[in-house]
């Protein structure tokens, strides 16, 4: 069969962020979880890693968390910017300061969409933090700053990894 189906909306799973005090781990090992949320292939997690269970989402939760973020709306410019946008930080900064003001404006605003999607599909997906509920909310809480980027790029990987169809389904 060439297409692959995910069995259940319903699968939920419970993940940590690599950067919690209570993950040990390499980048190597990171990287590994963040592709396969087994938490293996981990070091060591101790039992005051705080814990993030999270639910897969249908594509039609998935589309719904988008327009909530305004995927009619977003621009399109800003879209075709980053998706052109150098991948090396030196060359990205000086491709951005090369744009004139309206795309620098397209492309502040395309990611100011993606970063709306990011937290529509975490409001969509968390269920809980510490066997407590969960909220969007608390997840801006986390302090320092780079944390809490951290933690919702993590939390979006695995909600991805979970509610895509991959070679092998789910």
């Amino acid at each position: 069969m060439a297409l692959s189906f995910l069995t259940s909306a319903d699968q939920t799973l419970e993940i940590v962020i690599t950067s919690d005090s209570g993950v040990k781990a390499t980048d190597e090992q990171k990287a590994k979880y963040i592709q396969s949320g087994d938490l293996n292939d981990l070091e060591s997690v101790s039992d005051d890693a705080t814990r993030f269970t999270i639910k897969a989402l249908s594509p039609s939760e998935r589309e719904e968390a988008e327009v909530r973020a305004g995927a009619y709306t977003r621009s399109e410019l800003g879209r075709m910017l980053w998706v052109e946008a150098p991948s090396d930080s030196k060359a990205r900064a000086v491709w951005h300061h090369n744009l004139t003001d309206d795309e620098r404006e397209a492309m502040a605003n395309y990611e100011a969409y993606l970063n709306r999607v990011y937290n529509e599909m975490i409001i969509s997906s968390l269920t809980h933090i510490d066997n407590e509920e969960a909220s969007i909310d608390k997840v801006q809480l986390i302090r320092p700053e780079s944390a809490r980027i951290k933690a919702i790029s993590e939390l979006v990987a695995h909600i991805q990894r979970i509610s895509l169809l991959g070679i092998e389904g789910k």
